[in-house]
């Protein structure tokens, strides 16, 4: 795990997840590209399980992916790392004041846990960043969390398709606390983009 801006009492702490096959540093440089020092980064590493997609190889995943269609959605795996990402917030809060700001941020696969866990979980959240990911697709109640989502898409992103991240967004469009916004890119994070991430955090 990789700990950026680490101080006593930070404005917020912002959870990265990163994507399939990477890890803590994936993000670092852009990170230092936003210069938001009052907010604490923490960016978890994913373990290393066997992907199904991907022949069986290990790699670093935060839950098994059957193929790029997306149609089976490994839950088990999914619930396992919303806990450690969890245990890992509630941990910091401890010696946090009461009044600091957690925010969520997520890449590909880290965007789809970070989705998941922000309709799941218990801990006070205060925002959501789903970058080139999508809303795991799964059949039980869930409330929307009234808090705000940002969620930003390549237009020609090769893994995962923007019509099938729209389709999966369908129940959150609705929201007004909802923002999709789209980019001249594939499967990456611009220039662009990054600035939208930046203020986004700003104003939380």
């Amino acid at each position: 795990m990789l700990i950026l801006n680490e101080q006593k009492n930070p404005r917020m702490l912002a959870v990265w997840l990163h994507g399939l096959g990477a890890d803590s540093s994936d993000f670092k440089g852009v990170i230092k590209m936003m210069g938001l020092p009052e907010i604490e980064f923490i960016l978890p590493n994913a373990p290393i399980i066997p992907i199904s997609v991907n022949q069986g190889l290990e790699m670093p995943g935060w839950y098994d992916i059957k193929s790029l269609s997306f149609e089976h959605h490994d839950i088990a795996g999914m619930q396992k790392s919303m806990e450690y990402i969890e245990e890992i917030i509630s941990q910091r809060i401890k010696i946090c004041s009461d009044s600091i700001k957690i925010c969520l941020v997520g890449f590909s696969q880290g965007a789809a846990l970070a989705l998941f866990l922000g309709l799941r979980t218990a801990i006070k959240l205060d925002g959501i960043i789903a970058l080139s990911g999508y809303l795991p697709c799964i059949n039980e109640d869930i409330i929307l969390p009234k808090i705000p989502i940002l969620a930003a898409h390549g237009i020609h992103d090769d893994i995962i398709n923007i019509n099938y991240a729209k389709q999966s967004f369908c129940d959150l469009m609705p929201l007004s606390n909802f923002q999709f916004l789209t980019f001249q890119m594939g499967h990456e994070v611009i220039e662009e983009e990054i600035m939208h991430i930046k203020q986004f955090l700003q104003r939380l």
